[in-house]
């Protein structure tokens, strides 16, 4: 069910209304790993709420419960705990980037890998780094992601997110702020809240700080302060204790550690993840429930409950909960666990088992696009059902579709300075914002066709007369005079090796000659009974021992021609002349390739970087393009809004 604009422009709240009638009491709630990237653009709900069911609360959480970034083998050399690195795919290939993200206008995580660089555009990335001074250097350049970077934890331990302390990230994260922003107004303004902050709880966390961020990124959207907001994390909201067991968002525990129902549950859960990048229960250690406890000071780690009555948690260092009575209940369970590791301990579902949770309570805010996984939820509860298992009443999620760019119509008297991937796409450095929303899906066709022109152009002469039209690279007549040298030098060396052949025809012939002399010798020998008088010995003499001598003479001779021939054809081969024209084509190939990875990295930035920002801009982006909120709550009033439902 999806929201449709009327001609006047007003919106018909079909979702919001579906949701209104069937939980009326429900609170939204929003979660996202930072406040700095695309997760406080839901004030855009906010808005349509308070116009149309403005009692419904809100309520944005950080989602602080996964561990921060890493990158095996990434250990900076100036030793700092925590690093600013880009996304490419080369030194940081392996990359998953959590609570550390932040892109600048039109920046985002979309990488022209090698594989696509290859696939949609023939690029020979090898031939590109062949005569580059600094191969690395240059593969990373060619296949970075445009104006994205994230914080990476570069200490040897992993770290859960809710445990980073600001003190320690907070110079990276300025310096983040202020890469992304420009230096801008706006920037200052984030580094303004973040100081004050900082200076204010020195002993602060991080998710302590973006929680601080969130309702100053909401009123700073909105143009005053939300009503019916608050806000929480995820170490807050999924504490497991004997006080919290019982809620409702913890239904699903109790499914996989009651006996009459934990069969059926795990059959469902293995089905749904089956296929996916989620494993199935039996591919852990087993006991393995489809949880994760977060244990302070310790990590996080998969729940498992042992027939022997023991409950592990698989954090980097194991952890033991010996017990006499198998745990059969959420109630038991939480009484082992706080016993044991006290009341602040985190249960968290394992991907498709986290939104059952969530939503038998709230209903979940997520953007187009995010959380792909969601569809296995569908199918895991769909399957609890087949098996004739209690599912409670599930909150459907509500997913919001922005038209990020088509919106930019709304402001006037404002110009962009593009990036190099869409410079190159539209054709200008710099564009009228109303322009732009009139243009940007047509830049994303060029683009495509680019790509297409580039695929086709695979001989060097080709790629170099299209980049000379284009007044990308300059060579054509270099490489064609450096070709004709190669190619007079080559006839030269050519007619030598004719030499060659002739002569070496020549020795074949001479010595099958002998060859067919000394078996005759033989024969004669035979004929004459193995006895050889003089007489013989003189026919003998002249009818095979001196034309094999003759024929050895003649093979020793033109055993030398050739060997000067090939001394030479080797001098024109590899004279000054032939290794300056060689190294001229190679170069010129080398730059042509380069020029052409460069086209195609900016086409490839254009096409998927510009439909994944329409779905996810990031929020501070609006009030510094449009201090004027024209452009905000354009996208707040075109979003359309659905119910997609997990039972």
């Amino acid at each position: 069910m999806t929201d449709s604009p009327t001609p006047d422009g007003d919106c018909r709240e079909n979702a919001l209304g579906a949701l209104r009638k069937r939980f009326p009491e429900t609170t939204l709630l929003a979660l996202g790993q930072t406040a700095l990237w695309d997760e406080a653009t839901k004030a855009t709900l906010r808005r349509r709420l308070d116009n149309f069911w403005p009692e419904a609360g809100m309520l944005a959480g950080v989602h602080d419960t996964d561990y921060f970034a890493k990158l095996q083998g990434f250990h900076p050399a100036n030793g700092d705990a925590f690093s600013l690195v880009g996304h490419d795919d080369h030194k940081t290939r392996a990359l998953w980037s959590a609570a550390g993200e932040m892109s600048q206008l039109f920046g985002s995580e979309d990488v022209p890998t090698r594989e696509l660089l290859l696939k949609e555009a023939g690029v020979s990335l090898k031939k590109a780094l062949a005569n580059a001074a600094d191969p690395d250097a240059l593969l990373s350049e060619l296949t970075m992601a445009w104006g994205w970077t994230g914080i990476l934890h570069a200490g040897w331990e992993k770290q859960i997110s809710a445990e980073v302390k600001l003190s320690e990230i907070l110079t990276t994260l300025r310096e983040q702020i202020l890469w992304a922003t420009e230096g801008s107004a706006l920037g200052q303004t984030l580094l303004g809240w973040v100081h004050d902050f900082a200076t204010a709880h020195p002993e602060a966390l991080l998710p302590c700080l973006y929680k601080y961020l969130l309702p100053r990124l909401y009123e700073l959207l909105l143009g005053a302060p939300p009503q019916n907001f608050s806000t929480t994390r995820t170490t807050t909201l999924l504490k497991f204790n004997t006080h919290t067991y019982h809620l409702p968002r913890f239904w699903l525990v109790q499914a996989f550690l009651d006996p009459a129902t934990r069969a059926q549950a795990r059959e469902a859960y293995d089905l749904a993840v089956e296929g996916g990048e989620q494993y199935t229960l039996d591919q852990f250690l087993p006991g393995a429930r489809p949880f994760d406890l977060v244990v302070p000071g310790r990590g996080r780690g998969t729940l498992r409950v042992r027939a022997d009555g023991s409950v592990w948690i698989d954090t980097p260092e194991p952890i033991c909960l010996p017990g006499e009575t198998v745990v059969t209940s959420a109630q038991q369970l939480a009484e082992r666990i706080e016993s044991a590791l006290g009341p602040d301990c985190v249960l968290i579902g394992k991907a498709v088992a986290l939104l059952p949770m969530l939503t038998a309570e709230w209903t979940l805010v997520f953007h187009e696009g995010a959380s792909g996984y969601s569809w296995r939820t569908a199918k895991m509860m769909a399957e609890l059902k087949k098996l004739r298992l209690h599912v409670p009443n599930l909150h459907p999620i509500l997913r919001i579709k922005y038209h990020t760019w088509d919106s930019l119509s709304a402001v006037s008297n404002v110009s962009l300075t593009l990036p190099p991937h869409l410079t190159q796409a539209l054709g200008r450095e710099k564009l009228e914002a109303d322009d732009f929303a009139a243009c940007w899906r047509r830049g994303r066709e060029w683009e495509q066709k680019r790509l297409n022109e580039l695929l086709g152009l695979r001989a060097p002469k080709d790629l170099l007369a299209s980049l000379e039209r284009s007044a990308l690279l300059t060579a054509t007549a270099e490489y064609a005079t450096a070709q004709r040298t190669l190619k007079k030098l080559w006839e030269q060396a050519s007619a030598i090796r004719e030499q060659e052949r002739t002569l070496l025809a020549e020795i074949r012939e001479q010595r099958a000659a002998s060859n067919a002399l000394e078996h005759a010798k033989g024969d004669d020998f035979r004929a004459r009974g193995s006895v050889l008088d003089s007489a013989a010995l003189t026919e003998r003499n002249a009818l095979f021992d001196k034309p094999l001598a003759s024929n050895r003479r003649r093979v020793r001779q033109l055993l030398l021609e050739v060997k000067q021939l090939k001394r030479e054809r080797k001098i024109i081969e590899r004279s000054p002349k032939a290794l300056a024209s060689r190294e001229t084509l190679h170069r010129i190939e080398a730059a042509a390739e380069i020029a052409k990875a460069r086209l195609a990295k900016n086409a490839l930035q254009t096409i998927h970087g510009l439909p994944h920002t329409d779905y996810r801009p990031s929020a501070w982006w609006f009030p510094q393009v449009d201090p004027s909120g024209a452009w905000f709550n354009k996208v707040a009033d075109t979003a359309e809004l659905r119910l997609e439902e997990l039972v």
